[in-house]
C-alpha cells in the first residue's frame, strides 16, 4: 500500500475512487426490450449489464482534468465494493482485515450526510472500505469527514444490492420514478433500474476508536485530534 503513489491536487492526495472532470456520463437513452431496460445498441447493453441491471455508462480517464472529490466513479466504486478494495489507495483490504478481525469502513457524521451515531449492524453503505492508514489520511483532509465520522471493523461485509434510477411504465412510456432507489439483489425491479453504484450491507459490526487504533499501529500523525 502506498499513499505516495496517489495523484496530488492542491496539495492533497486524491483517492482512487474519485471521479475526475474528464470522466463524464455518456449514458444514452433507455428502452424496454424483453421486459427490462436496454440501450438501443445491443452490444453496449451487454457490456453495461451487471448483476441483473443495466448500468450507466461513464468515460474512464482517472487523473485527467480536475477531481470531483465528493463524487465516486461508478465503475471503480463497483469494482472496489465487489473485491473489498480500499477506496483511497486502490489495493485489497483483505490482509489487514484478516489481522484486525474485520474490514474497516468509515461513515461521515456531518449534517450534509444526515448520519448520526455509530455504524450499526446491518447498515447499508455506498462507500468502499479503507485501510487504516488511508482512513487516517481521509479523516484529516476529506471535507466529507471533517465535521465528524464513525469507524467500524466489519467481519461480514456482504453485497446487498444496487443504487440508481428506478423506472416504471407510465402512460405507455418508461419513465424514472425514483432517482435514488436502492434495490436488493434478487428483486425483480432490478430489470428496470439504471444502476450507478453497488450497495454493501455491513454485518458483524465492531465500532472502533480510529485514533486509538492508529496510535496502536504507530502511524505518523496519530497525535492529531479528531
Amino acid at each position: 500500500m502506498s499513499l505516495d503513489s496517489l495523484p496530488i491536487y492542491r496539495g492533497l492526495r486524491v483517492p482512487r475512487v474519485t471521479r475526475w472532470s474528464a470522466e463524464h456520463d455518456i449514458t444514452p437513452a433507455v428502452y424496454v426490450r424483453s421486459s427490462r431496460l436496454t440501450y438501443a445498441d445491443p452490444v453496449m447493453t451487454r457490456a453495461c449489464t451487471y448483476q441483473g441491471a443495466l448500468w450507466r455508462a461513464w468515460v474512464l480517464a482517472p487523473g485527467k482534468g480536475e477531481p470531483y472529490l465528493a463524487h465516486l466513479h461508478p465503475a471503480r466504486q463497483r469494482r472496489m465494493m465487489a473485491r473489498l478494495i480500499c477506496q483511497v489507495c486502490g489495493l485489497s483490504t483483505a490482509e489487514e482485515a484478516a489481522v484486525e478481525g474485520g474490514t474497516l469502513f468509515l461513515a461521515g457524521a456531518g449534517e450534509e450526510t444526515g448520519f448520526r451515531g455509530p455504524i450499526e449492524e446491518g447498515e447499508r453503505t455506498l462507500h468502499p472500505p479503507v485501510h487504516l492508514a488511508c482512513a487516517w489520511e481521509s479523516v484529516r483532509h476529506c471535507q466529507h469527514l471533517l465535521d465528524g465520522y464513525e469507524a467500524a471493523r466489519v467481519a461480514r461485509p456482504l453485497p446487498w444490492g444496487l443504487y440508481g434510477i428506478l423506472h416504471a411504465w407510465h402512460g405507455g412510456d418508461i419513465v424514472p420514478v425514483d432517482v435514488r432507489a436502492q434495490i436488493a439483489h434478487g428483486d425483480p425491479r432490478l430489470a428496470f433500474l439504471l444502476a450507478g453504484q453497488a450497495v454493501m450491507e455491513l454485518n458483524d459490526v465492531r465500532p472502533i476508536d480510529l485514533r486509538a487504533e492508529v496510535a496502536r499501529a504507530g502511524l505518523v500523525g496519530a497525535e492529531v485530534g479528531r
